[in-house]
């Protein structure tokens, strides 16, 4: 009697018709799973909060938190104050975490119980820290001075327009030099970067911003705004949501601002606007972040140039 290696492989597992042992054995373990495990992520999602809410007893009862959430909207974020604001945003931080994942409350509500985060934008670092140990100012460690030349070079070995993006950097400032690169992060849309960053005349003020009317063609998650030119140093950038009436001034460069930007999606628990995905999911790689989307080729594959870049 011979033995057929092609009979005994379609015995486990067939891929014309996706049947055989290993995909029967799939089928049962899938069956067997309860919702919350059937996707990484939201499996994820569930373990957080029953740890989370496991561990809110540690920081003291329901009464004993509202205090100090109500110590953090009384107290001016000025220098004297900024010890008591860091402590009491320590003590309720896995409160915080546990009510955004469980009743996801919109970032308007969110800003509005911790307005902190409006007025001491540092604070994002530090929730945002807390949130991913150990990876907090990953991004800016390894975006200038790793990310970029990385992304240099991939532009050197194409044609066309990306090749074109990099041509006669050396007189363009840091910002400049930022922008083309998170253009070439944006490589699934070529919407992504006009809906990132948004450029107004210098002297605007922060209220016209939100206060304009809202394009309906665009996206009503945050986005920056830069009040001046990335050429010359004089602009601001500035986080805004105008669906919400909310402006988060920034006193730094591109990078920071975008760096930023990122952590409030994450802080408020936002979901990525749809021609963002790609520069996001970019900036989830720098991170080293589990992917929260589905990476699209295109990113997959600048992901992996970057990779092969030594």
């Amino acid at each position: 009697m011979s033995f057929s290696p092609l009979k005994s492989q379609e015995h486990f597992f067939d891929p014309a018709s996706h049947s055989g042992f290993l995909e029967m054995r799939l089928r049962n373990i899938r069956r067997k799973l309860e919702e919350g495990q059937r996707r990484y992520s939201r499996h994820k999602r569930c373990r957080d909060v029953e740890e989370m809410s496991s561990s809110v007893q540690d920081e003291g009862d329901g009464s004993e938190i509202r205090e100090f959430i109500n110590l953090m909207k009384r107290l001016r974020p000025s220098a004297e104050n900024m010890s008591s604001i860091k402590s009491a945003m320590q003590k309720t931080f896995t409160w915080r975490r546990s009510w955004i994942s469980k009743h996801s409350p919109t970032m308007e509500e969110i800003l509005q119980e911790y307005p902190r985060f409006l007025d001491i934008p540092t604070l994002l670092d530090t929730e945002f820290g807390k949130m991913h140990q150990g990876k907090g100012d990953l991004f800016l460690r390894r975006w200038e001075a790793s990310i970029m030349p990385k992304l240099k070079a991939v532009a050197a070995r194409e044609k066309g327009d990306v090749a074109s993006l990099v041509e006669g950097m050396e007189d363009q400032t840091d910002d400049e030099k930022c922008y083309i690169y998170l253009q070439q992060a944006a490589v699934a849309s070529s919407l992504a970067i006009t809906q990132l960053i948004d450029f107004v005349p210098a002297g605007s003020t922060i209220a016209s911003l939100y206060n304009a009317s809202q394009d309906p063609a665009q996206s009503t998650q945050p986005q920056l705004v830069c009040i001046g030119h990335l050429r010359g140093g004089s602009q601001q950038y500035v986080i805004v949501g105008k669906s919400d009436k909310i402006a988060i001034p920034l006193d730094e460069g591109l990078a920071c601002a975008v760096d930023k930007l990122f952590k409030l999606y994450w802080v408020c628990n936002l979901a990525y606007p749809a021609p963002l995905s790609s520069v996001f999911s970019f900036v989830e790689y720098i991170y080293n972040l589990p992917m929260s989307t589905n990476r699209r080729a295109k990113v997959l594959e600048l992901i992996s140039k970057v990779k092969s870049i030594n």
